[in-house]
């Protein structure tokens, strides 16, 4: 049996999480956390405050859930999708865009209404971003600063292939200067079959680089559609710690393939 974590009186644990890119397991690792927490005994909120290509009419066809629809799931289903996700879109493009395409606009209101009420009575709440952090909602607001107005701290996933680290650091760069505390660096295994020689070197690369900052690798998991696939996934790799409110000590360096 998996022992619970001890409930704490600390104030609530707001993440978020952002990608750099599309494409690269930002939901699967967002789904696989809060399942581990709901595993673990924690009182766990997940939202995606915008979510665009959602097309609910293919729903009936079997078509794959949307990522809100997965996160709601690993939270334990109990919360409406209407806070969950206050806002989709069915044009696969930036939610700024796709608002404007549909005739709408994304209300800061709205959205903060939807976060309140998942904070309710929670320990930790959650926050998948669109993309990656300075994609637009509308002309003034970027998930960067929605994610600093709700006092989120950052967990950045990132497809461990070549690019990664100017990805990575650009968006480390961008959420520290926007104010916001980086809690974690994820790198994500892409596909079933890596063995490209930027997947060997990337870790030990940014942990050369970011000294100050934890990274994790994700592996590849089969079943994305089993919450318990995903959070033994998230369990094997240390990712518990990123549920408890101190913050993640990073790994020593150790010594790396360049020196």
């Amino acid at each position: 049996m998996t022992k619970s974590l001890p409930a704490s009186p600390l104030p609530l644990l707001r993440l978020a999480i952002t990608g750099t890119d599309t494409g690269i397991g930002k939901t699967v690792v967002a789904t696989a956390l809060t399942a581990r927490a709901v595993q673990l005994g924690q009182r766990i909120a997940a939202m995606k405050p915008v979510e665009s290509g959602v097309d609910e009419g293919l729903a009936v066809y079997g078509a794959p859930r949307s990522d809100a629809e997965r996160l709601q799931e690993a939270a334990g289903g109990t919360d409406d999708l209407s806070i969950v996700r206050p806002y989709a879109f069915r044009e696969p493009l930036a939610p700024m865009v796709a608002a404007h395409r549909a005739g709408l606009t994304v209300s800061l209101d709205v959205l903060d209404a939807a976060f309140d009420a998942l904070c309710d009575e929670r320990e930790i709440i959650l926050v998948e971003g669109a993309g990656g952090l300075l994609v637009p909602i509308t002309r003034t607001l970027s998930f960067l600063d929605l994610f600093a107005r709700w006092r989120c701290e950052l967990i950045i996933v990132a497809g461990d292939r070549l690019g990664v680290l100017n990805h990575v650091l650009l968006t480390v760069h961008a959420a520290e200067r926007g104010g916001l505390l980086v809690r974690a660096i994820i790198l994500t295994t892409h596909t079933a079959n890596d063995g490209a020689i930027c997947d060997a070197t990337n870790y030990d690369a940014l942990r050369a680089l970011l000294p100050h900052h934890a990274i994790f690798r994700f592996p590849w998991v089969d079943r994305t559609d089993s919450l318990s696939a995903l959070a033994a996934a998230a369990q094997g790799s240390g990712l518990d710690t990123l549920l408890l409110r101190e913050t993640p000590v990073p790994t020593a360096p150790g010594t790396l393939f360049f020196d």
